[in-house]
């Protein structure tokens, strides 16, 4: 079988807080608006990275991508040169919510990780190997 023919993968979140989600990257980790509507809002990062999010029970979308994400069963990691420092940082952000704190891994990694408004994990990761 040939491959499919991929240029660009962003994960779209199913979640009815858009704007807060919207706020959440564009605020805290830099990103920006390329598409908005009432339903829908796609993000970009100066570095490529995509995100999108989309409100739940659209007439136009079909009944399997009427549902919430319902907070599990993922995480979004972002690599970035000093965890700690960016652990500093996200203490000081009023409405972050940081469920888990920074930590020195046995494996090679230090780490904390934050919440998002639609409930997706965000794993902020220095690779130390």
């Amino acid at each position: 079988m040939e491959p499919i023919d991929v240029s660009v993968q962003y994960p779209v979140v199913i979640t009815p807080n858009l704007e807060e989600c919207r706020d959440f990257y564009v605020d805290h980790f830099g990103f920006d608006i390329v598409f908005e509507a009432d339903w829908y809002i796609q993000l970009k990062h100066e570095n490529g990275i995509e995100l999108g999010f989309m409100r739940p029970n659209l007439p136009n979308q079909p009944p399997f991508l009427h549902d919430a994400y319902d907070g599990k069963g993922i995480i979004v990691t972002y690599d970035v040169e000093d965890a700690g420092k960016e652990y500093e940082k996200a203490q000081k952000i009023e409405g972050v919510m940081i469920v888990y704190p920074y930590t020195e891994e046995e494996w090679g990694q230090k780490h904390f990780i934050l919440k998002d408004p639609a409930g997706v994990f965000v794993d902020i990761v220095e690779q130390l190997s």
